[in-house]
């Protein structure tokens, strides 16, 4: 080889190594500065790239000093960065609100996008769950889930909801409910109560209508057995998949956040009642043991005397001589004195209290570099219309 080809080839080396960037390492963050595991790091135009590993960090080797890294993460803003003049850099991802949409949490918490589903699913965040203020946390979710059917209590405060996806399919009353996923924990949503007679039946609530609403992050509705396929037969009726809130403030400091809220209720309808006459036949009426032994003391219409005229007529509630009433018959025969027969035509309406609900919260967060933890308290006090229940 002459010595023009020799210089030829020495200046092509130079040409490629004065244009060689060489290794390039990186740490690639979110907004509150933790790290992304999994993030894609690709040479732009080209095919070579590397994901990031659990702390975030990536090392490559450039081909070109003008070579730009496409960075992308899902739920996140794809950034192209510049590495002519750099050897390492943090990279930081904003997230973007459209993708965070479209992504949800699926069986065992995985995290799909929801267009590439096979199956039908549906998802709310926490605002929309905590914003009805609903002491139960599926009576906040009622009329927000397309094919969700959600039965308030009827027993009155710390009730039971029950839940149905797509309708029943079976007559066992707990039959049709779907599994409660809470952070990959199962939980039950049966009603549990004990039988009585007439109307003497409780319902004890159960661990679903016992879940903060403060606390949640995102509810996932996955329906029918084939979402819900990795959970087996437990599912076979659909899944519920509850994400609770982390640890969110910025990397190394404290967040606090405080809620509380009241609300009240009454009665808004009552029938419309006759206050003209009162208990009885044949306009006559007087008490004895309520079973029949007085004048059509065994009757509950009113087909009694006219009211408001003046009338003294023995009653439940009248006094005895022994100083007992009238509906003490079992432990006094004494008397019954008679007392006015007249009208009390708020007597429904003033049986029934002012409901209120009370509702105090509090959490604290913080994140680190080893982690983040959140820690939340709430105290609810609840009473309810009718008298004694709270």
């Amino acid at each position: 080889m002459n010595k023009t080809s020799l210089v030829m080839v020495f200046a092509f080396f130079a040409f490629i190594m004065g244009h060689s960037q060489g290794v390039f390492t990186g740490t690639v963050l979110d907004e509150n500065n933790a790290p992304l595991p999994g993030a894609s790091v690709v040479i732009k135009g080209s095919a070579k790239g590397v994901a990031t590993d659990f702390d975030g960090n990536f090392q490559i080797e450039l081909n070109l000093e003008s070579d730009i890294l496409l960075v992308s993460y899902i739920g996140y803003i794809p950034t192209e960065f510049a590495t002519s003049g750099k050897t390492s850099a943090e990279i930081v991802l904003l997230p973007d609100s459209e993708k965070l949409n479209e992504v949800v949490v699926t069986a065992l918490g995985i995290k799909r996008e929801k267009k590439s589903l096979g199956y039908a699913s549906q998802e709310l965040d926490g605002e929309q769950v905590s914003a009805a203020r609903e002491p139960n946390l599926l009576n906040g979710i009622s009329g927000k889930v397309a094919g969700l059917q959600i039965t308030n209590s009827p027993s009155g405060l710390g009730g039971s909801a029950r839940v149905s996806i797509r309708g029943d399919a079976s007559l066992n009353i707990n039959g049709n409910s779907p599994l409660f996923i809470v952070d990959g924990t199962p939980i039950s949503n049966e009603i549990v109560g004990s039988s009585g007679s007439g109307t003497q039946d409780v319902d004890y609530g159960n661990g679903a209508s016992e879940i903060n609403p403060e606390n949640i992050e995102s509810i996932n509705v996955l329906k029918g057995p084939a979402a819900a396929a990795l959970y087996g037969a437990r599912a076979a009726n659909g899944a519920i998949i509850i994400t609770t809130k982390k640890g969110t403030s910025k990397k190394g400091q404290l967040g606090i956040t405080v809620n509380s809220g009241i609300t009240m209720e009454n009665v808004l309808l009552l029938p419309d009642w006759q206050n003209e006459y009162g208990q009885g036949n044949n306009q006559q009426f007087a008490f004895v043991d309520g079973s029949g032994s007085g004048i059509a003391d065994g009757v509950d219409e009113s087909w009694g005397p006219r009211l408001d005229t003046g009338l003294m007529i023995p009653q439940f509630d009248s006094p005895r001589e022994d100083g007992t009433r009238g509906g003490d018959y079992l432990v006094s025969n004494s008397p019954i004195i008679p007392t006015p027969w007249v009208s009390n035509p708020d007597n429904t309406l003033d049986f029934f209290n002012t409901g209120y609900t009370k509702t105090n919260s509090i959490a604290i967060s913080k994140s680190g570099d080893l982690g983040n933890i959140r820690f939340s308290y709430q105290n609810l006090d609840q009473e309810g219309i009718v008298p004694n229940t709270d």
